[in-house]
């Protein structure tokens, strides 16, 4: 078998063994909020979750190490895995009501979360995601001319935003039943309008 058609078959098996790992880690994570909105957090074990979809013990500890593993890997590739390398002031604003409607897909989930795990699990979990995403806000759509930032400011600044965009959204989340996704957008489309 020639080079290139051996290289193209490894590739091909690579990538299909790369989509049967993704659809696996994806049936667990579903499982998993399913499992932890009837339960709760705490109350999960990994027996719970692969009973629910029919999978072994040893498939999850294939894919995770455990469930705040799985906690992990819900919030990065299905709430904040779509975040672009380049985007604009209006894309910013939309991307933070994307994750408010994310959030408001699974929010029984995610109250859940932040009630069992707590802010600061939740927040070492996403704030390397929102701090990336502020700080971009920051770079490439404040006029430079109006902030005139040296790094520690810049820092500061995405510091404070972020912190601020995770406690404003746990704190609602252990107020509140349900999330109001209008008044969230119009809240959001708030900020960005006066202070962006």
């Amino acid at each position: 078998m020639g080079g290139e058609k051996r290289d193209l078959l490894w590739s091909n098996h690579r990538r299909g063994e790369h989509e049967m790992v993704s659809k696996t880690k994806e049936k667990l994570a579903e499982a998993f909020k399913t499992v932890v909105c009837k339960k709760s957090f705490t109350k999960t074990t990994i027996a719970d979750i692969t009973k629910e979809c029919g999978m072994t013990r040893e498939n999850f500890y294939y894919h995770f190490r455990d469930k705040y593993d799985i906690l992990g890997w819900v919030c990065r590739h299905q709430l904040v895995a779509n975040i672009p390398e380049k985007y604009d002031k209006k894309y910013v604003e939309d991307l933070i009501i994307y994750l408010v409607r994310k959030i408001n897909e699974d929010y029984k989930f995610y109250r859940t979360v932040v009630r069992d795990v707590g802010v600061e699990q939740v927040r070492k979990e996403v704030l390397p995601y929102i701090r990336k995403l502020i700080y971009r806000l920051i770079d490439e759509t404040i006029d430079e001319n109006v902030w005139r930032m040296r790094e520690e400011k810049e820092n500061f600044a995405v510091d404070f935003f972020s912190d601020a965009f995770i406690t404003f959204l746990t704190e609602y989340m252990l107020e509140n039943e349900k999330m109001d996704e209008k008044l969230m957008v119009m809240n959001f489309h708030f900020l960005f309008t006066q202070f962006f």
